[in-house]
């Protein structure tokens, strides 16, 4: 029974962490899975070496493919415009670039929702995330409010 208890946990402790790992685009996932990632050699670290049944591996990819598909997660953005009518598209436009020149860091996104044009700012986990930003943002954009949206994966370092 213990045996199988650490088998299971083990098995959703590596699917939790290599969810993680599933923003990273453009790469062969079976080079760049979690398993790859720990196995390489740094300089001035130790060496991992993970022997296990190819079917974990393969379960962690599929798993990695489908966090893919989803395109995001949930959490919080701010939306600094949303208007409707004839002039609401060069507005959207004008407002997308008046916050990128103020602030360059922080990612844009624009989008039609018919009828309207909106524009959001920010990927954030948690509204909490989202408050210090909001502060400072709120000031240029007065009728800025933080909204639940689903968000792009955070970027991890290597």
């Amino acid at each position: 029974m213990i045996l199988n208890l650490r088998t299971i946990f083990f098995t959703a402790f590596m699917l939790f962490l290599c969810s993680a790992f599933a923003q990273e685009q453009g790469q062969d996932t079976l080079k760049t899975d979690i398993f790859s990632k720990l196995q390489r050699n740094q300089p001035n670290q130790g060496e991992i070496l993970i022997s296990q049944d190819i079917r974990v591996n393969e379960l962690i990819v599929n798993h990695i493919e489908q966090n893919k598909r989803k395109g995001g997660i949930p959490g919080y953005s701010i939306r600094i415009y949303s208007n409707l009518g004839n002039t609401a598209r060069v507005e959207s436009q004008s407002t997308k670039a008046r916050f990128y020149e103020l602030f360059p860091e922080i990612p844009i996104y624009r989008e039609y929702d018919s009828p309207y044009f909106k524009v959001y700012v920010g990927d954030f986990r948690t509204k909490i995330d989202a408050l210090a930003d909001f502060k400072r943002i709120k000031r240029h954009f007065p009728s800025a409010f933080i909204v639940p949206y689903k968000i792009n994966y955070p970027v991890l370092e290597e």
